[in-house]
């Protein structure tokens, strides 16, 4: 009973880490992917006295994927709803022409302020609309996500991490005298952690197995997702078992550290 106990100290800080860095690695792939759509749906509009071509607009910005020429019909259409009287044929050979401008990635506040000075430079353009107010209450959005999430993940990684040292602390106390001897027989360092280390692996082993069951099954109910509101963002499966060697390797790095920390705090066999 007392061994489950010392077990269950470890496994429930360990837990806690590995399963806060998750859900910053789930966050984070959900925050890039809906940034690729929404860099897929959103665009600029640009208004130009001449034709223009993507490869004249990616000269002056290699940011710009694809350019979309709206139809000239569409607005006249409009204005023929509107019962706005005048002749529409002519009107068509005058209209300038109106594209949507769709960049490679979700752009920052900076870069979109940035490509909007470039475009108003290219030759006919008359005017650019960036739709900025709709722009920075999404991107502020994916910002907020990102260092809330990080913030967390600060504050759990650093109280997790004080209750690992105290039961590796513990864990040195109820193995010291075989290790002293270990050392007056003039035991490595290594050899003499060697139990500290098993019981280390051991309970990182368990903590990684739970943590992806409870992500699997988070996963596999889209809870996780609905409760985040990205229900069509998609994680698959592969993508959280190379995850859970990550976390299986941090679990190993930290268990590792803090028991040769507490074995060098030991007092030195003279």
């Amino acid at each position: 009973m007392r061994s489950l106990k010392n077990h269950i100290s470890l496994i429930i800080p360990l837990f806690a880490i590995l399963f806060a860095v998750e859900f910053y690695f789930i966050i984070s792939k959900i925050i890039a992917e809906y940034e690729v759509n929404l860099s897929k749906d959103y665009s600029i509009i640009v208004v130009s006295k001449k034709p223009l071509t993507l490869p004249e607009l990616k000269a002056v910005e290699p940011d710009i994927a694809l350019i979309q020429e709206i139809d000239s019909d569409l607005i006249i259409k409009r204005l023929k709803q509107n019962g706005v009287d005048v002749n529409y044929e002519e009107l068509k050979n005058f209209l300038p022409h109106f594209y949507k401008v769709y960049l490679s990635s979700f752009p920052s506040a900076d870069m979109l302020e940035h490509i909007k000075q470039v475009l108003r430079g290219v030759d006919g353009v008359t005017r650019v609309e960036t739709f900025t107010k709709v722009h920075e209450k999404m991107y502020h959005f994916l910002i907020f996500l990102k260092k809330i999430s990080k913030f967390f993940l600060g504050i759990i990684f650093v109280t997790s991490i004080m209750l690992v040292f105290k039961q590796i602390e513990i864990w040195n106390l109820e193995h010291s005298e075989r290790m002293y001897i270990m050392a007056l027989f003039g035991a490595p360092l290594w050899m003499r952690n060697a139990i500290l280390i098993k019981l280390s692996v051991i309970d990182t082993v368990i903590s990684t197995i739970l943590v992806y069951l409870i992500y699997s099954y988070l996963l596999s109910t889209k809870y996780l997702k609905e409760l985040l509101g990205f229900e069509n963002i998609t994680i698959s499966a592969q993508d959280l078992l190379k995850d859970m060697g990550w976390l299986f390797a941090l679990g190993i790095l930290i268990s590792v550290v803090n028991v040769l920390i507490v074995s060098w705090r030991q007092p030195k066999i003279a």
